[in-house]
């Protein structure tokens, strides 16, 4: 039996309130999402988890039964950089992931067991880097974040890519004192949530001083903006709740904090609601994501003190019970992802 279970000027400012409202209303509620059914789930092991770990040479993509069995790396002979933040496709037969080193980082898709493996974007010319790659719930785009540098300075934007065709799409562009990152999309493919970071300096790799948890809408360049959060929490790697009417995200329950934890907000905004106190203990909480049926999460991190590599756990969705995600078996790893749901019938 598998650990967890898969449960005039007035006229104008009037005009442009209006057009927030509607657009971020689509970012408000439940919704159901649009999504080909998955190959059904080995009934003895479990769905299959996909994340990031540390291989002998370098950080690689690998899938783990949701009981700790079965533990592989299905795109080890895929190129010589550094392989990350990998995501399904809705479906749960292909999935994307970054892959670079050095001064490039490439986007691309492979099947599940690593087959077909193939560049989706390459990072060229003032291209730096793709990261945080996000499948669409329809299966048709993939949200990302693109790092450029131009006259020594670093730039950000927010773009999607049609799986078929290609096709780049520049949702936001930010200034040199800013870049997106963390990008996750709604349930109904209406909306992405992302981390809007803010620099100390120009530079491409300068530090950073303020992360806001930021929603916007997914269909048109600039569209209106709505803060989640206080950028001295330093917000990050949100996850939208299966109907659409919580996010996660791992952030300082106050600025002076040692670690982070995991937190839930509304999609409108509000009071942040903290879901684990594993930082209070030394530990930390990173990378949430929701199991399919919304019953509980699995996150990276440590329940307690400890200098060790992160290890993928799991909590209940009202906050009971954090814990190893497979039982006696330790699995170092960092930003997993559950296999898709299986639709009934599908």
């Amino acid at each position: 039996m598998h650990t967890f279970v898969i449960r005039g000027r007035a006229l104008v400012v009037g005009a442009v309130l209006v057009l927030t409202t509607t657009i971020l209303a689509a970012c408000s509620g439940a919704q159901t999402p649009s999504a080909a059914a998955a190959p059904p789930p080995d009934p003895d092991h479990g769905p299959w988890v996909l994340f990031q770990q540390r291989g002998a040479t370098r950080t690689e993509v690998a899938l783990v039964r949701s009981d700790g069995t079965d533990l592989n790396a299905p795109v080890a002979d895929v190129g010589r950089g550094f392989q990350s933040n990998p995501d399904w496709d809705p479906s749960g037969r292909r999935f994307v992931f970054a892959m670079g080193g050095g001064q490039r980082e490439d986007l691309w898709v492979a099947d599940r067991d690593g087959g077909h493996a193939t560049m989706l974007l390459d990072c060229r010319g003032t291209c730096r880097w793709f990261d945080d790659p996000a499948w669409s719930p329809d299966g048709t785009r993939i949200a990302y974040s693109r790092s450029s540098e131009r006259g020594g300075a670093g730039y950000g934007t927010l773009e999607t890519v049609d799986v078929r065709t290609g096709e780049v799409t520049v949702l936001r562009e930010t200034g040199r004192m800013e870049f997106t990152a963390g990008v996750r999309w709604s349930p109904d493919g209406k909306c992405l949530v992302f981390e809007l970071v803010h620099k100390v300096d120009p530079g491409l790799e300068a530090d950073i001083d303020g992360v806001t948890l930021t929603v916007t809408g997914a269909d048109l360049p600039n569209q209106p903006l709505r803060s989640l959060t206080d950028p001295k929490l330093f917000a990050a790697t949100a996850d939208w709740s299966p109907d659409g009417s919580r996010i996660v995200y791992s952030a300082l329950a106050t600025a002076d904090a040692a670690a982070p934890d995991l937190f839930t907000i509304a999609p409108t905004g509000g009071t942040p609601v903290r879901v684990t106190t594993v930082a209070d203990a030394g530990g930390f909480a990173a990378e949430p994501t929701w199991l399919p049926d919304g019953s509980g999460l699995l996150f990276s991190g440590l329940l307690g003190a400890g200098t060790g590599a992160p290890e993928l756990l799991a909590v209940d969705a009202d906050g009971t019970d954090a814990r190893p995600a497979f039982g006696d078996r330790t699995v170092f790893g960092r930003h997993p992802r559950v296999e898709p749901a299986v639709t009934p019938g599908g």
